[in-house]
């Protein structure tokens, strides 16, 4: 199954990052919520005041089942979005959902009503990548060594970003206006020692983010003078997997 452009009158899309990094049974389902951010100018100069042009799509841009939480206000820029029972795909997982906004002429209500329950957190983010930026395209196989290095002491937390822009497939022709095919469902991270072994210690995985081309990780902690291979897995929503990688050499500086 491939992706698309959910409508093409809307403008804007949005990724959201839904946070399943604590969640271990498979298969299961979520609820979900998704604050919008007050502080997001391009969205509430752009929306109608009734929210009609706000819809949440899956990554394939099939829309979902979600509601405006009690208590939505255009005018004080209050939006809660509530997603119910969304499937999760793997264990320990950040999957990626749409935000689709900006079309004045909608009439059409796509929420409905749900029932949410212990919902999980989703996210929008705001950042732009500026620096610690890892391209995926043209990569050497992941079984040698990553082509990026960062360097960082133990007690430092840095993000990295990984771009999988020129990774995925696109279409022939149009649809919906958009060369859309192929879009990233979810991802899993990792921190590698030498031997290969995993250490959840070494990455914050709740602080993963989607954003326009880019997955954001976070490698914290380690042990001084040692590398490890930090490691981005794609599911795509056809079903690809791309892991990408950077090295992280962990390195105190002496006292001053």
């Amino acid at each position: 199954m491939g992706s698309f452009w959910f409508n093409e009158d809307y403008i804007y899309r949005q990724p959201i990052t839904l946070d399943f990094s604590t969640v271990n049974t498979v298969p299961s389902t979520q609820d979900i919520e998704i604050e919008v951010p007050k502080e997001w100018d391009l969205f509430w100069d752009t929306i109608r005041s009734d929210f009609l042009d706000v819809v949440v799509t899956d990554s394939n841009g099939d829309v979902v089942s979600f509601a405006r939480k009690a208590g939505a206000n255009y005018s004080t820029k209050t939006l809660v979005l509530q997603v119910d029972a969304v499937d999760v795909p793997a264990a320990n997982c950040l999957v990626q959902y749409f935000l689709y906004y900006g079309y004045s002429s909608e009439s059409t209500d796509r929420s409905t009503s749900v029932t949410i329950s212990t919902p999980r957190d989703g996210f929008i983010f705001l950042g732009s990548p500026l620096a610690r930026i890892v391209d995926g395209y043209g990569l050497i196989p992941t079984s040698n060594q990553p082509t990026k290095t960062f360097i960082k002491q133990t007690t430092e937390e840095i993000d990295i970003f990984f771009s999988f822009q020129g990774l995925l497939e696109s279409r022939v022709t149009e649809s919906n206006g958009r060369l859309i095919f192929e879009e990233v469902d979810h991802v899993i991270v990792q921190s590698l020692d030498s031997a290969g072994s995993n250490s959840d210690s070494r990455y914050d995985l709740g602080e993963t983010r989607f954003l326009q081309g880019f997955v954001k990780a976070r490698s914290i902690a380690g042990t001084n003078d040692t590398n490890y291979a930090l490691s981005v897995q794609l599911v795509t929503t056809t079903k690809q997997i791309y892991d990408i990688r950077c090295l992280v050499k962990v390195k105190d500086l002496l006292p001053s």
